[in-house]
């Protein structure tokens, strides 16, 4: 299959379900079993590490979370939970959600569904201290007038963003695409915006390569036609231009992939029956699930060096939730530092310096 160029007819199809995090049913149990996973960030002063101490964690975090009036809005703090500051201030009609950094720690694009219709949340960016909000693209002679998407992410030599968008979640449908458009210029071109995959089950969650060629989602395209097996997705890898297109797992247990930086493993996470988080093997095809001591665990993170993760979780059900720095060397998980954590929140994007 080959890319086709993205167009403002497409997006008049897009439909948007009214709520931040919940926008079609297979998204909608994603989220749920996320909040309960992660419900809780940045109580207080911060991350409590054990003892009361603050781990040393090297970096930036950017999420969402509510705001006092329960709206959700793009906030920052230091890795260790410190300096937290709140960026956006949208209306309590609004809010904005899934933001990601620019590899250079200088720009977060995230969607905004501050005046969101039907057609979905608008794909904003701004600099990383909240300064020159706008919208990714403008589309003056088009409705809606700015380009529609969720869950953006960079790709790592900056000159692309990829995305998800729903075609059909107003008529009942739960159709999500991956597309690809050029970062540099705010005028919509439709020549620099490409359609990558083009199907009618979701594809979702789309994660770059580190060397910016492939892209690694989920997607329910195998399961769509069961009846009794639509929940379940798997793992999908395609070039940037939409070509070669290969199914990576077939155990309908795999989403919110991130590919690590070393380009050999895609760490992901599943949500039905518990959540946990898995390991996949470009060069193998291994997949290995970690063991940390967690009954439910997910948003997997990688440092720079792609030998740690960050991962968000719970002992159990009714403990509190917790995030745990795991270190991978020689393939065998050893936790580094536990933290406990307050209040809920909800994508967030960790920026490492030395990436």
């Amino acid at each position: 299959m080959r890319a086709e160029p993205y167009t403002p007819l497409l997006q008049q199809e897009i439909t948007y379900k009214a709520t931040l995090r919940f926008r079609c049913v297979s998204r909608s149990v994603k989220k749920f079993f996320s909040f309960l996973m992660i419900s809780g960030l940045l109580t207080g002063c911060g991350l409590l590490g054990i003892g009361g101490h603050k781990p040393s964690i090297p970096g930036k975090i950017v999420f969402s979370a509510t705001d006092k009036a329960g709206t959700y809005q793009i906030f920052t703090m230091n890795a260790d939970g410190s300096h937290r500051k709140q960026l956006t201030h949208f209306p309590s009609d609004g809010g904005a959600g899934e933001p990601s950094w620019s590899p250079d720690g200088k720009q977060i694009v995230f969607a905004n569904y501050t005046g969101a219709t039907t057609l979905g949340p608008y794909l904003y960016v701004m600099n990383a201290d909240g300064s020159n909000m706008r919208p990714l693209k403008r589309m003056p002679n088009e409705s809606p007038k700015y380009l529609i998407g969720s869950d953006p992410v960079w790709s790592p030599d900056g000159s692309k963003i990829a995305y998800d968008v729903c075609t059909n979640c107003e008529r009942g449908g739960r159709n999500y695409e991956i597309v690809v458009v050029e970062a540099a210029g705010e005028e919509y071109d439709p020549k620099q915006v490409l359609a990558i995959t083009s199907n009618s089950a979701s594809d979702m969650y789309p994660t770059w390569s580190p060397d910016s060629k492939k892209i690694v989602f989920s997607s329910d395209r195998d399961y769509y036609s069961a009846d009794t097996m639509r929940w379940r997705r798997d793992l999908y890898m395609v070039n940037a231009d939409g070509t070669d297109l290969q199914r990576l797992t077939k155990t309908g247990n795999a989403t919110l992939p991130k590919w690590s930086p070393d380009g050999t493993r895609i760490a992901y996470e599943w949500n039905i029956y518990g959540n946990k988080v898995f390991l996949y093997e470009i060069g193998t095809r291994q997949i290995t699930k970690l063991e940390i001591g967690f009954e439910f665990s997910g948003s997997p993170d990688w440092n720079a060096q792609g030998n740690q993760l960050l991962v968000f979780g719970r002992k159990t059900e009714q403990s509190q939730p917790e995030v745990r720095w795991i270190s991978l060397e020689n393939n065998t998980p050893k936790i580094l530092k536990t933290a406990t954590i307050g209040s809920s929140f909800g994508r967030l994007d960790w920026h490492d310096p030395q990436n």
